[in-house]
């Protein structure tokens, strides 16, 4: 019954909504309700009809669209209607997914193979202990039968600890990201301009105004200018140095779906107003502008992160590990089943309890315990050696994944280029033989430090000697047609990491560079001369000699901005102009000499200085004419204007109305051109080469037209200077992503590439691709556009000059001098890291190796246990830990930047090596169960009788003199053969540690003295072990009882050196069959080649 009411119901209510839907898009008249409900819904009550925060495509719509989709006016919205929509859309904040709890980061640690093995083993040995505690009718202290789990207990939590700590540093993109955005906005509310509204509570629909200086607080679009023009600096999104004019109302709207790049009329939130002033329409806050989608990106990177190749090496020998040691240990317990029932036990299940711990001492034998700290070490020493090479390392595991690094994608701008935009080339017009010609001279320096060369022009000379000359004109014009500025910092002052920074427009502080290398105003350059001296010497001259009378700003539409300025003793007034060259020279009528000869600018000139603007453009330059405009040539009214109040500047009616200023700049005599670029570093092309030689691929993104990033491209190797447009992989995003995924992937797989007008998402996209196929894809960055692509690379790699806080906190490692070359140093640190790992891996694995055969050996002969869990143990930890942790000082090899990366599949311990360490750890095994033999040989007893010890008194007793059978195999003397049997193994993992230095190499070509390190982490681990061995010599007996071991005579050390001393011997002949087989194999390689 209660379902049939309840589909009636819902038949009723669909029946209506139905019947209702009509009115709502008809002409039928609405009651007083429902007037009043559509009324608050189109003042933002439920919901913005039409308008979806995700979606929409604010610069390819019209102002009167945006208007009607976000239902609000040019009067803004109220204060009720702010509320709503607040409540609605939620706060203009950035969020992030919940941090990870500290419960669920204590068991990530314990997610690891080995960890869990090392666990699983402490568990047992402490059950064990406590089965050994409970039947015990000894006075043996109880701590000692906890000391083994006690001990592997502490390393694992220490591990873990270890590891939240990294997990809770590198935690803060988030925090990062906040601080782009501003505090606080101008918005229009109630009709009212207030500008102390909370940023964080602007809302789709608002109305802001925008000021030089202020961060925009969310994305919007530009409605209207209250100034000629509006500059924004996105560099924080689109990592490009140079600011962005905006367009107002229509005139911004642009094609749909256009990258940040093209986006004229957008503004966006995080990015600053340089110059100008305007009001904006809020269409998107929060998580869906465009630094909300980088927080998500950074979100889904952290969840898409893949361990690093040795994390991935590690698990498969840890599955691996786990499989060998669980055989192992089952079968020595298998085999020993029939010995369970041994007389010498009270009960079959003393026997099993007893074997089982022998097994449990075999698993500890097999584990090396000390593997996960001394990796940890490890890596830790290479991060203090990359940090010498200005490398500064935030996640550990980075300092490895950067020597198997194949790909490389960089970052153009700061990375590859200084950043820093530079004037490289001067064209003034000059005679030559009787015939006018327009002559480049190039001019030397990469950066905006004042000193360098320029072809043909002696810094200061010419300045002074023809001051009326076009060389002083175009220093007089890029001294004070300009409002930046350069600043010098002396070594003693610390507020900059460079000499030489701007202040202003990249452009504009390149032109103030030109006019500090041209000179001329003052005789100030010493070989000391500071740089706080160098640095604006001249402009400043030159601007304290010229007041600026009034600023003719620049407009989209004439392309150029000029000022009206007197020399201080000259009684009427000069403009002075600079402009892009096409519009420019277009209203030029005259052209100035080098010598300061006019003459007129007829068709031919025209055409050959527009021929070399165009070969400047073509390299690609950005090109500026620089011209002036003398007092006789100036409108009467501004020929001696010189205002005493600003109120009468704004009230000429020449220079009050910017449409005039094309008039004002028209009749123009020019100087010069100039062309700028963003220079290449130095030292980059030979870096990139060193990458090439290295089997180092290079893929540049940048936002970039295609042009300059090809240009650039050739200037530092990535692509050949000698190959034409046809031969090099360049593309733009949207091109590139328009492929079929096959197309893009067999794209990917070889050679160098551009990929220029990339956006944000692309260079994520593309890391993934990349990892896709198996590549390890390093990501340098700066931007906070860079920071999803830095997140999920294999190893992300930011700026330390120039990079933004996000693109710090995204990364694994930061480069503390913005350097390219910089990397390649770290790259070789990580191949040489990775060497000296495995070395000492090996190294670590080969002795435990050798521990597993000791004890399976005494195992299947019937031997008592040669060594104790608890000697295990010390060697593991205390004997073996100092030579591993050496070997990571081993010196780097000679062809270590010639070879390959190594694959991603690469083992550890590759087919070969398993195959020599299994005989060397035969030998050690044999060699461990040798001397202990002999021990008891030396006594009396047959080895008939050593392997049935368990039925000494039973079936056997000892002979005449001989002490009784507890003491032979159960009390203090049995710790003399066990003691001999320890010191063998350290002794012989000692002398393997020696021979490490070097895994082919053989110890007369390359000896331990190479690495000073390992001399004295074998000395330190044999030092501790004597004063153990020799404890009760020093007052501590307890200290040896407490290990289990015996102080040695004279002839016990010979014995022990007898057996220990051919593991050199083993290790040379294995050392020279591996350099046969590896020339063998280089020679087959060859043989291929050559075919």
């Amino acid at each position: 019954m209660k379902v049939l009411l309840t589909l009636i119901c819902f038949i009723g209510i669909t029946t209506n909504v139905r019947s209702l839907r009509p009115r709502l898009f008809t002409t039928i008249p609405f009651s007083s309700s429902q007037t009043r409900l559509v009324s608050n819904l189109r003042s933002g009550g439920e919901n913005i009809l039409g308008y979806n925060a995700s979606t929409i495509d604010a610069g390819s719509m019209s102002i009167s669209e945006l208007y009607e989709v976000l239902e609000t006016t040019e009067d803004g919205l109220t204060s009720e209607q702010s509320g709503i929509r607040l409540e609605k859309y939620g706060k203009n904040v950035l969020t992030d997914t919940p941090p990870i709890s500290i419960l669920k980061l204590i068991l990530e640690q314990f997610e690891d193979r080995l960890v869990q093995i090392l666990l699983s083993v402490a568990v047992l040995s402490a059950i064990f202990s406590c089965i050994e505690v409970r039947h015990d009718t000894g006075n043996n202290p109880m701590w000692k039968s906890f000391v083994e789990p006690f001990v592997i207990t502490a390393i694992l939590f220490l591990n873990a600890i270890v590891g939240i700590c990294q997990t809770k540093s590198a935690q803060g993109s988030l925090e990062a990201l906040q601080k782009m955005q501003p505090s606080l906005a101008t918005v229009l509310r109630d009709g009212i301009w207030q500008s102390n509204i909370d940023a964080e509570d602007v809302v789709p629909g608002d109305i802001l105004e925008l000021r030089v200086g202020d961060k925009i607080p969310a994305d919007s679009r530009l409605l209207n200018l209250q100034s000629s023009s509006i500059q924004i600096d996105e560099g924080s999104l689109t990592g490009e140095s140079v600011t962005v004019s905006k367009l107002p109302s229509e005139e911004g709207i642009v094609s749909p779906n256009l990258p940040i790049q093209d986006q004229r009329g957008m503004l966006y939130s995080g990015t600053v107003v340089t110059s100008g002033k305007g009001r904006a329409l809020v269409v998107q806050t929060g998580m869906n502008t465009e630094i909300g989608k980088i927080q998500k990106g950074v979100t889904n990177a952290k969840e898409d992160t893949v361990k690093t190749p040795l994390g991935l090496k590690l698990d498969e020998f840890g599955n691996t590990l786990t499989q060998i040691i669980v055989f192992i240990c089952f079968f020595v317990w298998i085999v020993s089943i029939p010995k369970m029932n041994d007389p010498s036990f009270a009960s079959v299940w003393e026997g099993a309890l007893y074997y089982a711990k022998v097994a449990v001492a075999l698993g500890v034998a097999a584990l090396p315990e000390g593997l996960p700290t001394v990796i940890t070490l490890c890596l830790s020493l290479g991060t203090r050696r990359m940090a010498q090479r200005n490398v500064i390392v935030r996640k550990l595991p980075s300092v490895e994944t950067l020597g198997c690094t194949s790909v490389i994608c960089t970052d153009k701008t700061g990375t590859l280029t200084t950043n820093e935009m530079t004037v490289v080339s001067v064209l003034l017009l000059e005679k030559e033989k009787r015939n006018p010609i327009i002559k480049e001279h190039h001019v030397e320096g990469d950066s905006y430090a004042p000193v360098g060369v320029i072809d043909e022009i002696v810094q200061g000379e010419e300045v002074k000697m023809s001051p009326k000359g076009a060389v002083a004109d175009i220093a007089a014009v890029s001294a004070l047609c300009n409002d930046a500025m350069i600043l010098g910092h002396d070594s003693d002052n610390q507020t900059s990491k460079k000499a030489f920074e701007r202040i202003g427009e990249p452009t504009e502080a390149a032109l103030c560079v030109l006019s500090e290398k041209l000179g001329g105003m003052l005789d100030h350059y010493q070989e000391n001369t500071l740089p706080s001296v160098l640095a604006s010497a001249n402009v400043n001259e030159w601007r304290s000699t010229y007041e600026r009378i009034a600023t003719l700003e620049f407009n989209r539409d004439r392309k150029s901005m000029s000022i009206l300025c007197q020399k201080a003793d000259a009684s009427g007034n000069r403009l002075l102009v600079k402009g892009a060259p096409n519009l420019l020279i277009e209203r030029c009528t005259k052209i100035k000499y080098r010598d300061g000869t006019i003459v007129r600018l007829d068709a031919e000139l025209r055409r050959k200085v527009g021929a070399k603007v165009s070969e400047l453009a073509n390299r690609p330059l950005r090109c500026l004419a620089l011209a002036v405009k003398e007092t006789s040539n100036l409108e009467p009214s501004l020929k001696r204007f010189k205002p005493s109040t600003e109120k009468r500047l704004t009230a000429h009616p020449l220079l009050r109305d910017p449409s005039k200023y094309r008039d004002i700049e028209s009749s123009l005599t020019l100087v010069g051109v100039v062309g700028i670029k963003d220079p290449a570093r130095p030292e980059v092309a030979d870096s990139i080469k060193r990458c090439t030689e290295a089997g180092i691929r290079i893929m540049m993104i940048t936002g970039d037209a295609k042009d300059t990033a090809i240009s650039i491209a050739r200037d530092v190797n990535i692509f050949s200077s000698k190959s034409g447009d046809a031969d090099v992989k360049a593309f733009e995003g949207r091109e590139f992503f328009q492929k079929s995924e096959e197309e893009q992937l067999a794209i990917l797989k070889k050679d160098n590439i551009v990929f220029c007008r990339a956006e944000p998402s692309d260079k994520q996209k593309l890391v993934k691709m990349l990892q896709n196929l198996n590549e390890i894809p390093a990501m340098t960055g700066d931007g906070v556009n860079d920071a999803p692509a830095l997140q999920q690379s294999a190893i992300g790699i930011a700026m330390g000059i120039t990079g933004t806080e996000v693109a710090k906190e995204a990364a694994d490692m930061i480069l503390a001098d913005d350097d390219f070359s910089t990397i390649v140093a770290a790259v070789e640190e990580g191949r040489r890291i990775y060497a000296n790992m495995q070395a000492f891996i090996c190294f670590l694995i080969s002795c435990n190796i050798g521990e597993i055969f000791s004890i399976l050996i005494a195992t299947i002969c019937g031997f008592p246990e040669p060594l104790t869990a608890m000697h295990l143990l010390w060697v593991n930890l205390v004997t073996d830990g100092p030579p591993a942790i050496a070997l990571g000082f081993n010196p780097p090899s000679p062809n270590l930047m010639t070879e390959q990366p190594r694959s991603s599949d690469e083992p550890i311990m590759t087919r070969w090596m398993m195959i020599r360490y299994l005989v060397t750890g035969l030998y050690v095994g044999l060699a461990t169960v040798g001397i202990f033999v002999e021990h008891y040989l030396s006594q009396g007893i047959t080895l008939a009788n050593l392997a049935n010890w368990s039925k000494c008194g039973n079936t056997w007793t000892p002979s005449g003199g001989m002490p009784a059978c507890d003491e032979l195999f159960r009390g203090s003397n049995r710790r003399l053969p066990q003691s001999l049997s320890l010191t063998c193994l350290v002794v012989m993992e000692m002398l393997k540690a020696l021979s490490a230095v070097s895994v082919d190499s053989s110890l007369l070509q390359v000896g331990p003295f190479q690495n000073p390190w390992l001399i004295l982490g074998v000395l330190f681990p044999f030092l501790l072990h004597l004063g153990v061995l020799y404890s009760a010599s020093l007052g501590v007996p307890a200290l040896a009882e407490s290990i289990g071991m015996s102080p040695l005579s004279k002839t016990d050390w010979f014995s022990v050196l007898f057996w220990a001393s051919p593991i050199l011997l083993v290790d040379e002949i294995l050392k020279a069959i591996g350099r046969y087989l590896k020339s063998r194999k280089q020679n087959e390689k060859n043989k291929l080649v050559h075919q």
